[in-house]
């Protein structure tokens, strides 16, 4: 039985869903900002490839396709100010504005967490 490359499914929701592309980004984002750059990269290039496509992020920012591929695989590397960049182009594209909100963890959390 043939397999689906699972970035199909993936686009397929986020054409029908907008919460799910909003969610896609700001799952991405989360990640990047609690820890873990390299599953945000990786979510982000989910969320570009779902939403924008490469070929019009790459309009967007002035940046090659492969490059902006590459900056989002398991092996990039890219800057903060790409990434932002990045981000920055992804939610215009949805007509969204990010915001941050700072949370604490409760005291049971921290437990948990050790």
């Amino acid at each position: 039985m043939p397999t689906r490359d699972y970035r199909e499914t993936l686009r397929e929701r986020a054409q029908d869903e907008p919460e799910f592309r909003v969610e896609m980004l700001k799952g991405a984002v989360r990640c990047m900002c609690n820890g873990e750059p390299k599953i945000g990269r990786l979510l982000l290039y989910d969320c570009v490839y779902a939403t924008i496509g490469f070929d019009e992020l790459s309009k967007k920012t002035g940046k090659q396709r492969v490059n902006l591929e590459h900056m989002l695989s398991r092996d990039g590397d890219p800057s903060a100010d790409e990434l932002l960049g990045i981000v920055a182009v992804v939610a215009k594209h949805e007509g969204i504005e990010l915001d941050v909100h700072v949370a604490q963890k409760t005291r049971a959390e921290e437990l948990v967490a050790a």
